[in-house]
């Protein structure tokens, strides 16, 4: 990057320090440290909430799922107004009244201690790996950027939401999540304008949306049920249910922002916000994704957005990647012209070689990505290298600093809120409640400070040995979806079962990880009908598929929890 760049990156971060540490001193106890003493304005946790969610992830990972597929991705989030609504109903005056610290309180009048500690943990297990992800995202991006090896990208990450977080308590994540989600919202929106002022004059932005739904594109809604494909509307509006309603209604990185509400009214109208902005943002961010795809129709494009290191290519290796170049010229040149061609004379035959180009321009994509693949001896594509790439070749010196600080600012808004809940979840739900002695409030805001700095490390050196993967925004949720569906079905328990105890919740919750454990590893061959359990550390043999997509474990797990513990319930008190 330029000097400017630089200048404005250093300062964003600097400000982003500062602003989050200067509410440390109202942090008097835990009370104002993890619940800004039950303060915040509704506004501002549905913001948090918000900037929580518009995360790195969404920034670099969705853009980049919308180039390589289409639009489908919007419906895990249909479910979000009917989770919003269902839970402004139950569980948010469930836990106003009760004025609680954690989510997993309530859990231990009802079930015993066993079951609190246990969903804790899983609440710990679940956001720690996650956590690491969401350094690790940004930080290949950034990496790229900045010209920086990836490990220093992650150190930068992982010290400064420490660091403020530690300092500042829930109300310093708060108020500097508003501030990065309007930068972070402000670089989207310059990102998907340039791209509009960059492309040919004869080509409008209907002329782009014609041409992107000619491919395919535009596709957003998929009516087939089908429980082995990812994205359809079915998916979306039941499976992704589960999700959304676990996420913002039993995840304590959730559940702390609005807890922290003046009142009941203030905590429900932050969670409605969320569902009046959600699917509209994450709407526009494919969008954005799209129309980055109709860019490099008419702009010259890299054959992938990452590159293999020569010098671990042998000479045949070389002639190859050579050949598929030259390939990918021809066929992007000859894609450029039918596109043309179909903007000046619309018609199925121009709309036809319209696509024929396209096809045979990803066909070549694929094979230099498989050809990468065989050097590298990983399963990696470049969907998260996309954006990057477009900011790091198309946008002004300047601007590149502030889209940077914006990709930081999404990857802070996500990371000091999981710290806080995780160092809250310690604090309240392990080190309190089973410490025998009594200590001073002081000791405990040390202790809360000392549990931040804690899972910033471990968090920290997971993003350092993580490695790639192939899409980051779906990782999260894969990872999510082990848990969150059996955490949910013991809050159904809690809430609606009456004759629900301790030990059918606890054992419920055990059967229904060992279920989605099992769902989550079947795996059909559709040719020959057969059936195979394949271990995570197993090779899937050629021809197999996944059974069952990740988001219907989350229906799989509830309902495992909610049938198993209703019935030992029943047998345990008779």
């Amino acid at each position: 990057m330029h000097w400017i760049d630089w200048l404005v990156l250093i300062a964003f971060l600097g400000y982003t320090i500062w602003d989050g540490s200067r509410r440390g001193a109202q942090s008097e106890n835990i009370e104002g440290f993890f619940l800004a003493n039950r303060s915040m304005p509704w506004w501002a946790m549905g913001l948090s909430v918000m900037a929580t969610q518009a995360s790195a992830i969404t920034f670099i990972g969705t853009t980049g799922q919308a180039y390589v597929e289409d639009m489908r991705f919007v419906q895990i989030y249909l479910a979000v107004p009917f989770a919003m609504i269902i839970l402004c109903t139950t569980l948010v005056p469930f836990f106003h009244k009760l004025q609680n610290f954690s989510a997993y309180e309530v859990l231990e009048e009802r079930f015993g201690l066993k079951t609190r500690l246990f969903t804790s943990f899983l609440f710990l297990l679940s956001r720690g790996l996650g956590l690491g992800i969401i350094i690790a995202a940004p930080a290949y991006v950034l990496s790229l950027l900045l010209n920086l090896p990836l490990s220093p990208t992650i150190l930068i990450i992982g010290i400064t939401a420490t660091l403020y977080t530690m300092v500042g308590g829930i109300s310093g994540v708060i108020r500097t999540d508003v501030k990065q989600m309007a930068i972070m919202l402000g670089a989207l929106i310059f990102c998907f304008f340039w791209i509009q002022y960059l492309l040919p004059e004869e080509v409008s932005f209907s002329d782009s949306l014609y041409l992107a739904g000619t491919l395919g594109k535009l596709q957003a809604l998929d009516l087939s049920f089908d429980i082995s494909e990812k994205y359809n509307i079915w998916t979306g509006v039941i499976a992704a249910l589960f999700l959304m309603l676990s996420y913002f209604g039993t995840d304590q990185s959730q559940v702390q922002r609005y807890l922290t509400a003046r009142s009941l009214n203030d905590a429900r109208k932050s969670l409605l916000l969320t569902a009046y902005a959600k699917i509209p943002m994450q709407f526009f961010i494919l969008l954005l994704g799209v129309m980055l795809y109709v860019f490099y129709i008419f702009s010259p494009a890299p054959i992938t957005f990452r590159a293999t290191d020569p010098n671990v290519q042998q000479p045949r290796e070389i002639q190859t990647e050579q050949q598929l170049q030259q390939q990918f010229e021809s066929s992007h040149n000859q894609r450029r012209t039918e596109a043309l061609n179909l903007l000046e004379n619309p018609g199925s035959a121009n709309e036809q070689a319209f696509k024929q180009a396209d096809e045979n321009l990803n066909e070549v994509r694929s094979a230099e990505l498989q050809r990468q693949e065989r050097i590298t001896q990983s399963s990696l594509n470049d969907t998260n290298y996309i954006l990057p790439f477009f900011i790091l070749n198309e946008i002004p010196v300047g601007i590149i600093g502030l889209i940077v600080a914006g990709i930081f600012a999404a990857a802070l808004s996500s990371v000091d809120s999981e710290l806080n809940a995780l160092s809250t979840v310690s604090i309240v739900d392990w080190y309190k409640r089973l410490d025998t002695q009594e200590h001073s409030e002081a000791w405990y805001l040390k202790s809360s400070r000392a549990a931040t700095v804690f899972w910033g490390i471990l968090a920290t050196l997971a993003a350092l040995a993580l490695g790639e993967t192939r899409s980051i925004i779906e990782l999260v949720n894969k990872v999510g979806s082990y848990f969150y569906g059996s955490i949910l079905g013991v809050f159904i328990l809690l809430l609606w079962v009456k004759r629900a105890n301790g030990f059918g919740a606890l054992t419920g919750l055990i059967c229904g990880m060992a279920t989605v454990f099992t769902f989550d590893r079947l795996y059909d061959n559709p040719a020959t009908g057969t059936y195979q359990f394949i271990m995570p550390w197993n090779a899937v043999p050629e021809g197999f598929e996944k059974t069952i997509e990740y988001l219907w474990l989350n229906p799989i797990g509830t309902a495992v929890v909610v049938i198993v513990g209703i019935a030992l319930s029943y047998v345990w008190k008779k």
